[in-house]
C-alpha cells in the first residue's frame, strides 16, 4: 500500500506514483530508461532481469512480472524463466555465449 494519497489508486505499481506527479515522473522515466534501455556493459536482458530479481525480492508482483516478460521477451527465451527468475536462475546460464548476453 502507497503511503501517498494516489490520484489513483487502480494503477498498478509505480505507473500509480507516476501518474501522481508527472513533474518527477519526467525524470524517473528518463532514468529507467538509460538505465535499462540504454547501450551499456550489461544486455538489457541482464539488467531486465536484475529489475524482475529485485521486484520479486521487494515483493511487488506488478514491477516483477513486467520486468521478467521484458527479459523473456529480449531473451527470445520461454515464458518460464519467468519462474526460473524467482527461482534464482536455477535453469537460465548468463554469461557470455549463453545467448542472454
Amino acid at each position: 500500500m502507497a503511503h501517498i494519497k494516489l490520484t489513483n489508486e487502480e494503477l498498478p505499481g509505480i505507473v500509480g506514483l507516476l501518474n501522481y506527479s508527472p513533474a518527477t515522473a519526467k525524470p524517473l522515466l528518463e532514468l529507467a530508461n538509460v538505465l535499462l534501455r540504454e547501450d551499456n556493459t550489461l544486455s538489457r536482458t541482464e539488467r531486465e532481469i536484475i529489475a524482475a530479481t529485485v521486484s520479486y525480492r521487494n515483493d511487488c508482483h506488478f514491477c516483477h512480472t513486467s520486468h521478467a516478460a521484458a527479459a523473456v521477451a529480449h531473451a527470445g527465451a520461454d515464458v518460464r524463466m519467468i519462474d526460473d527468475i524467482k527461482a534464482g536462475l536455477v535453469e537460465t546460464t548468463v554469461s557470455p555465449g549463453s545467448g542472454l548476453c
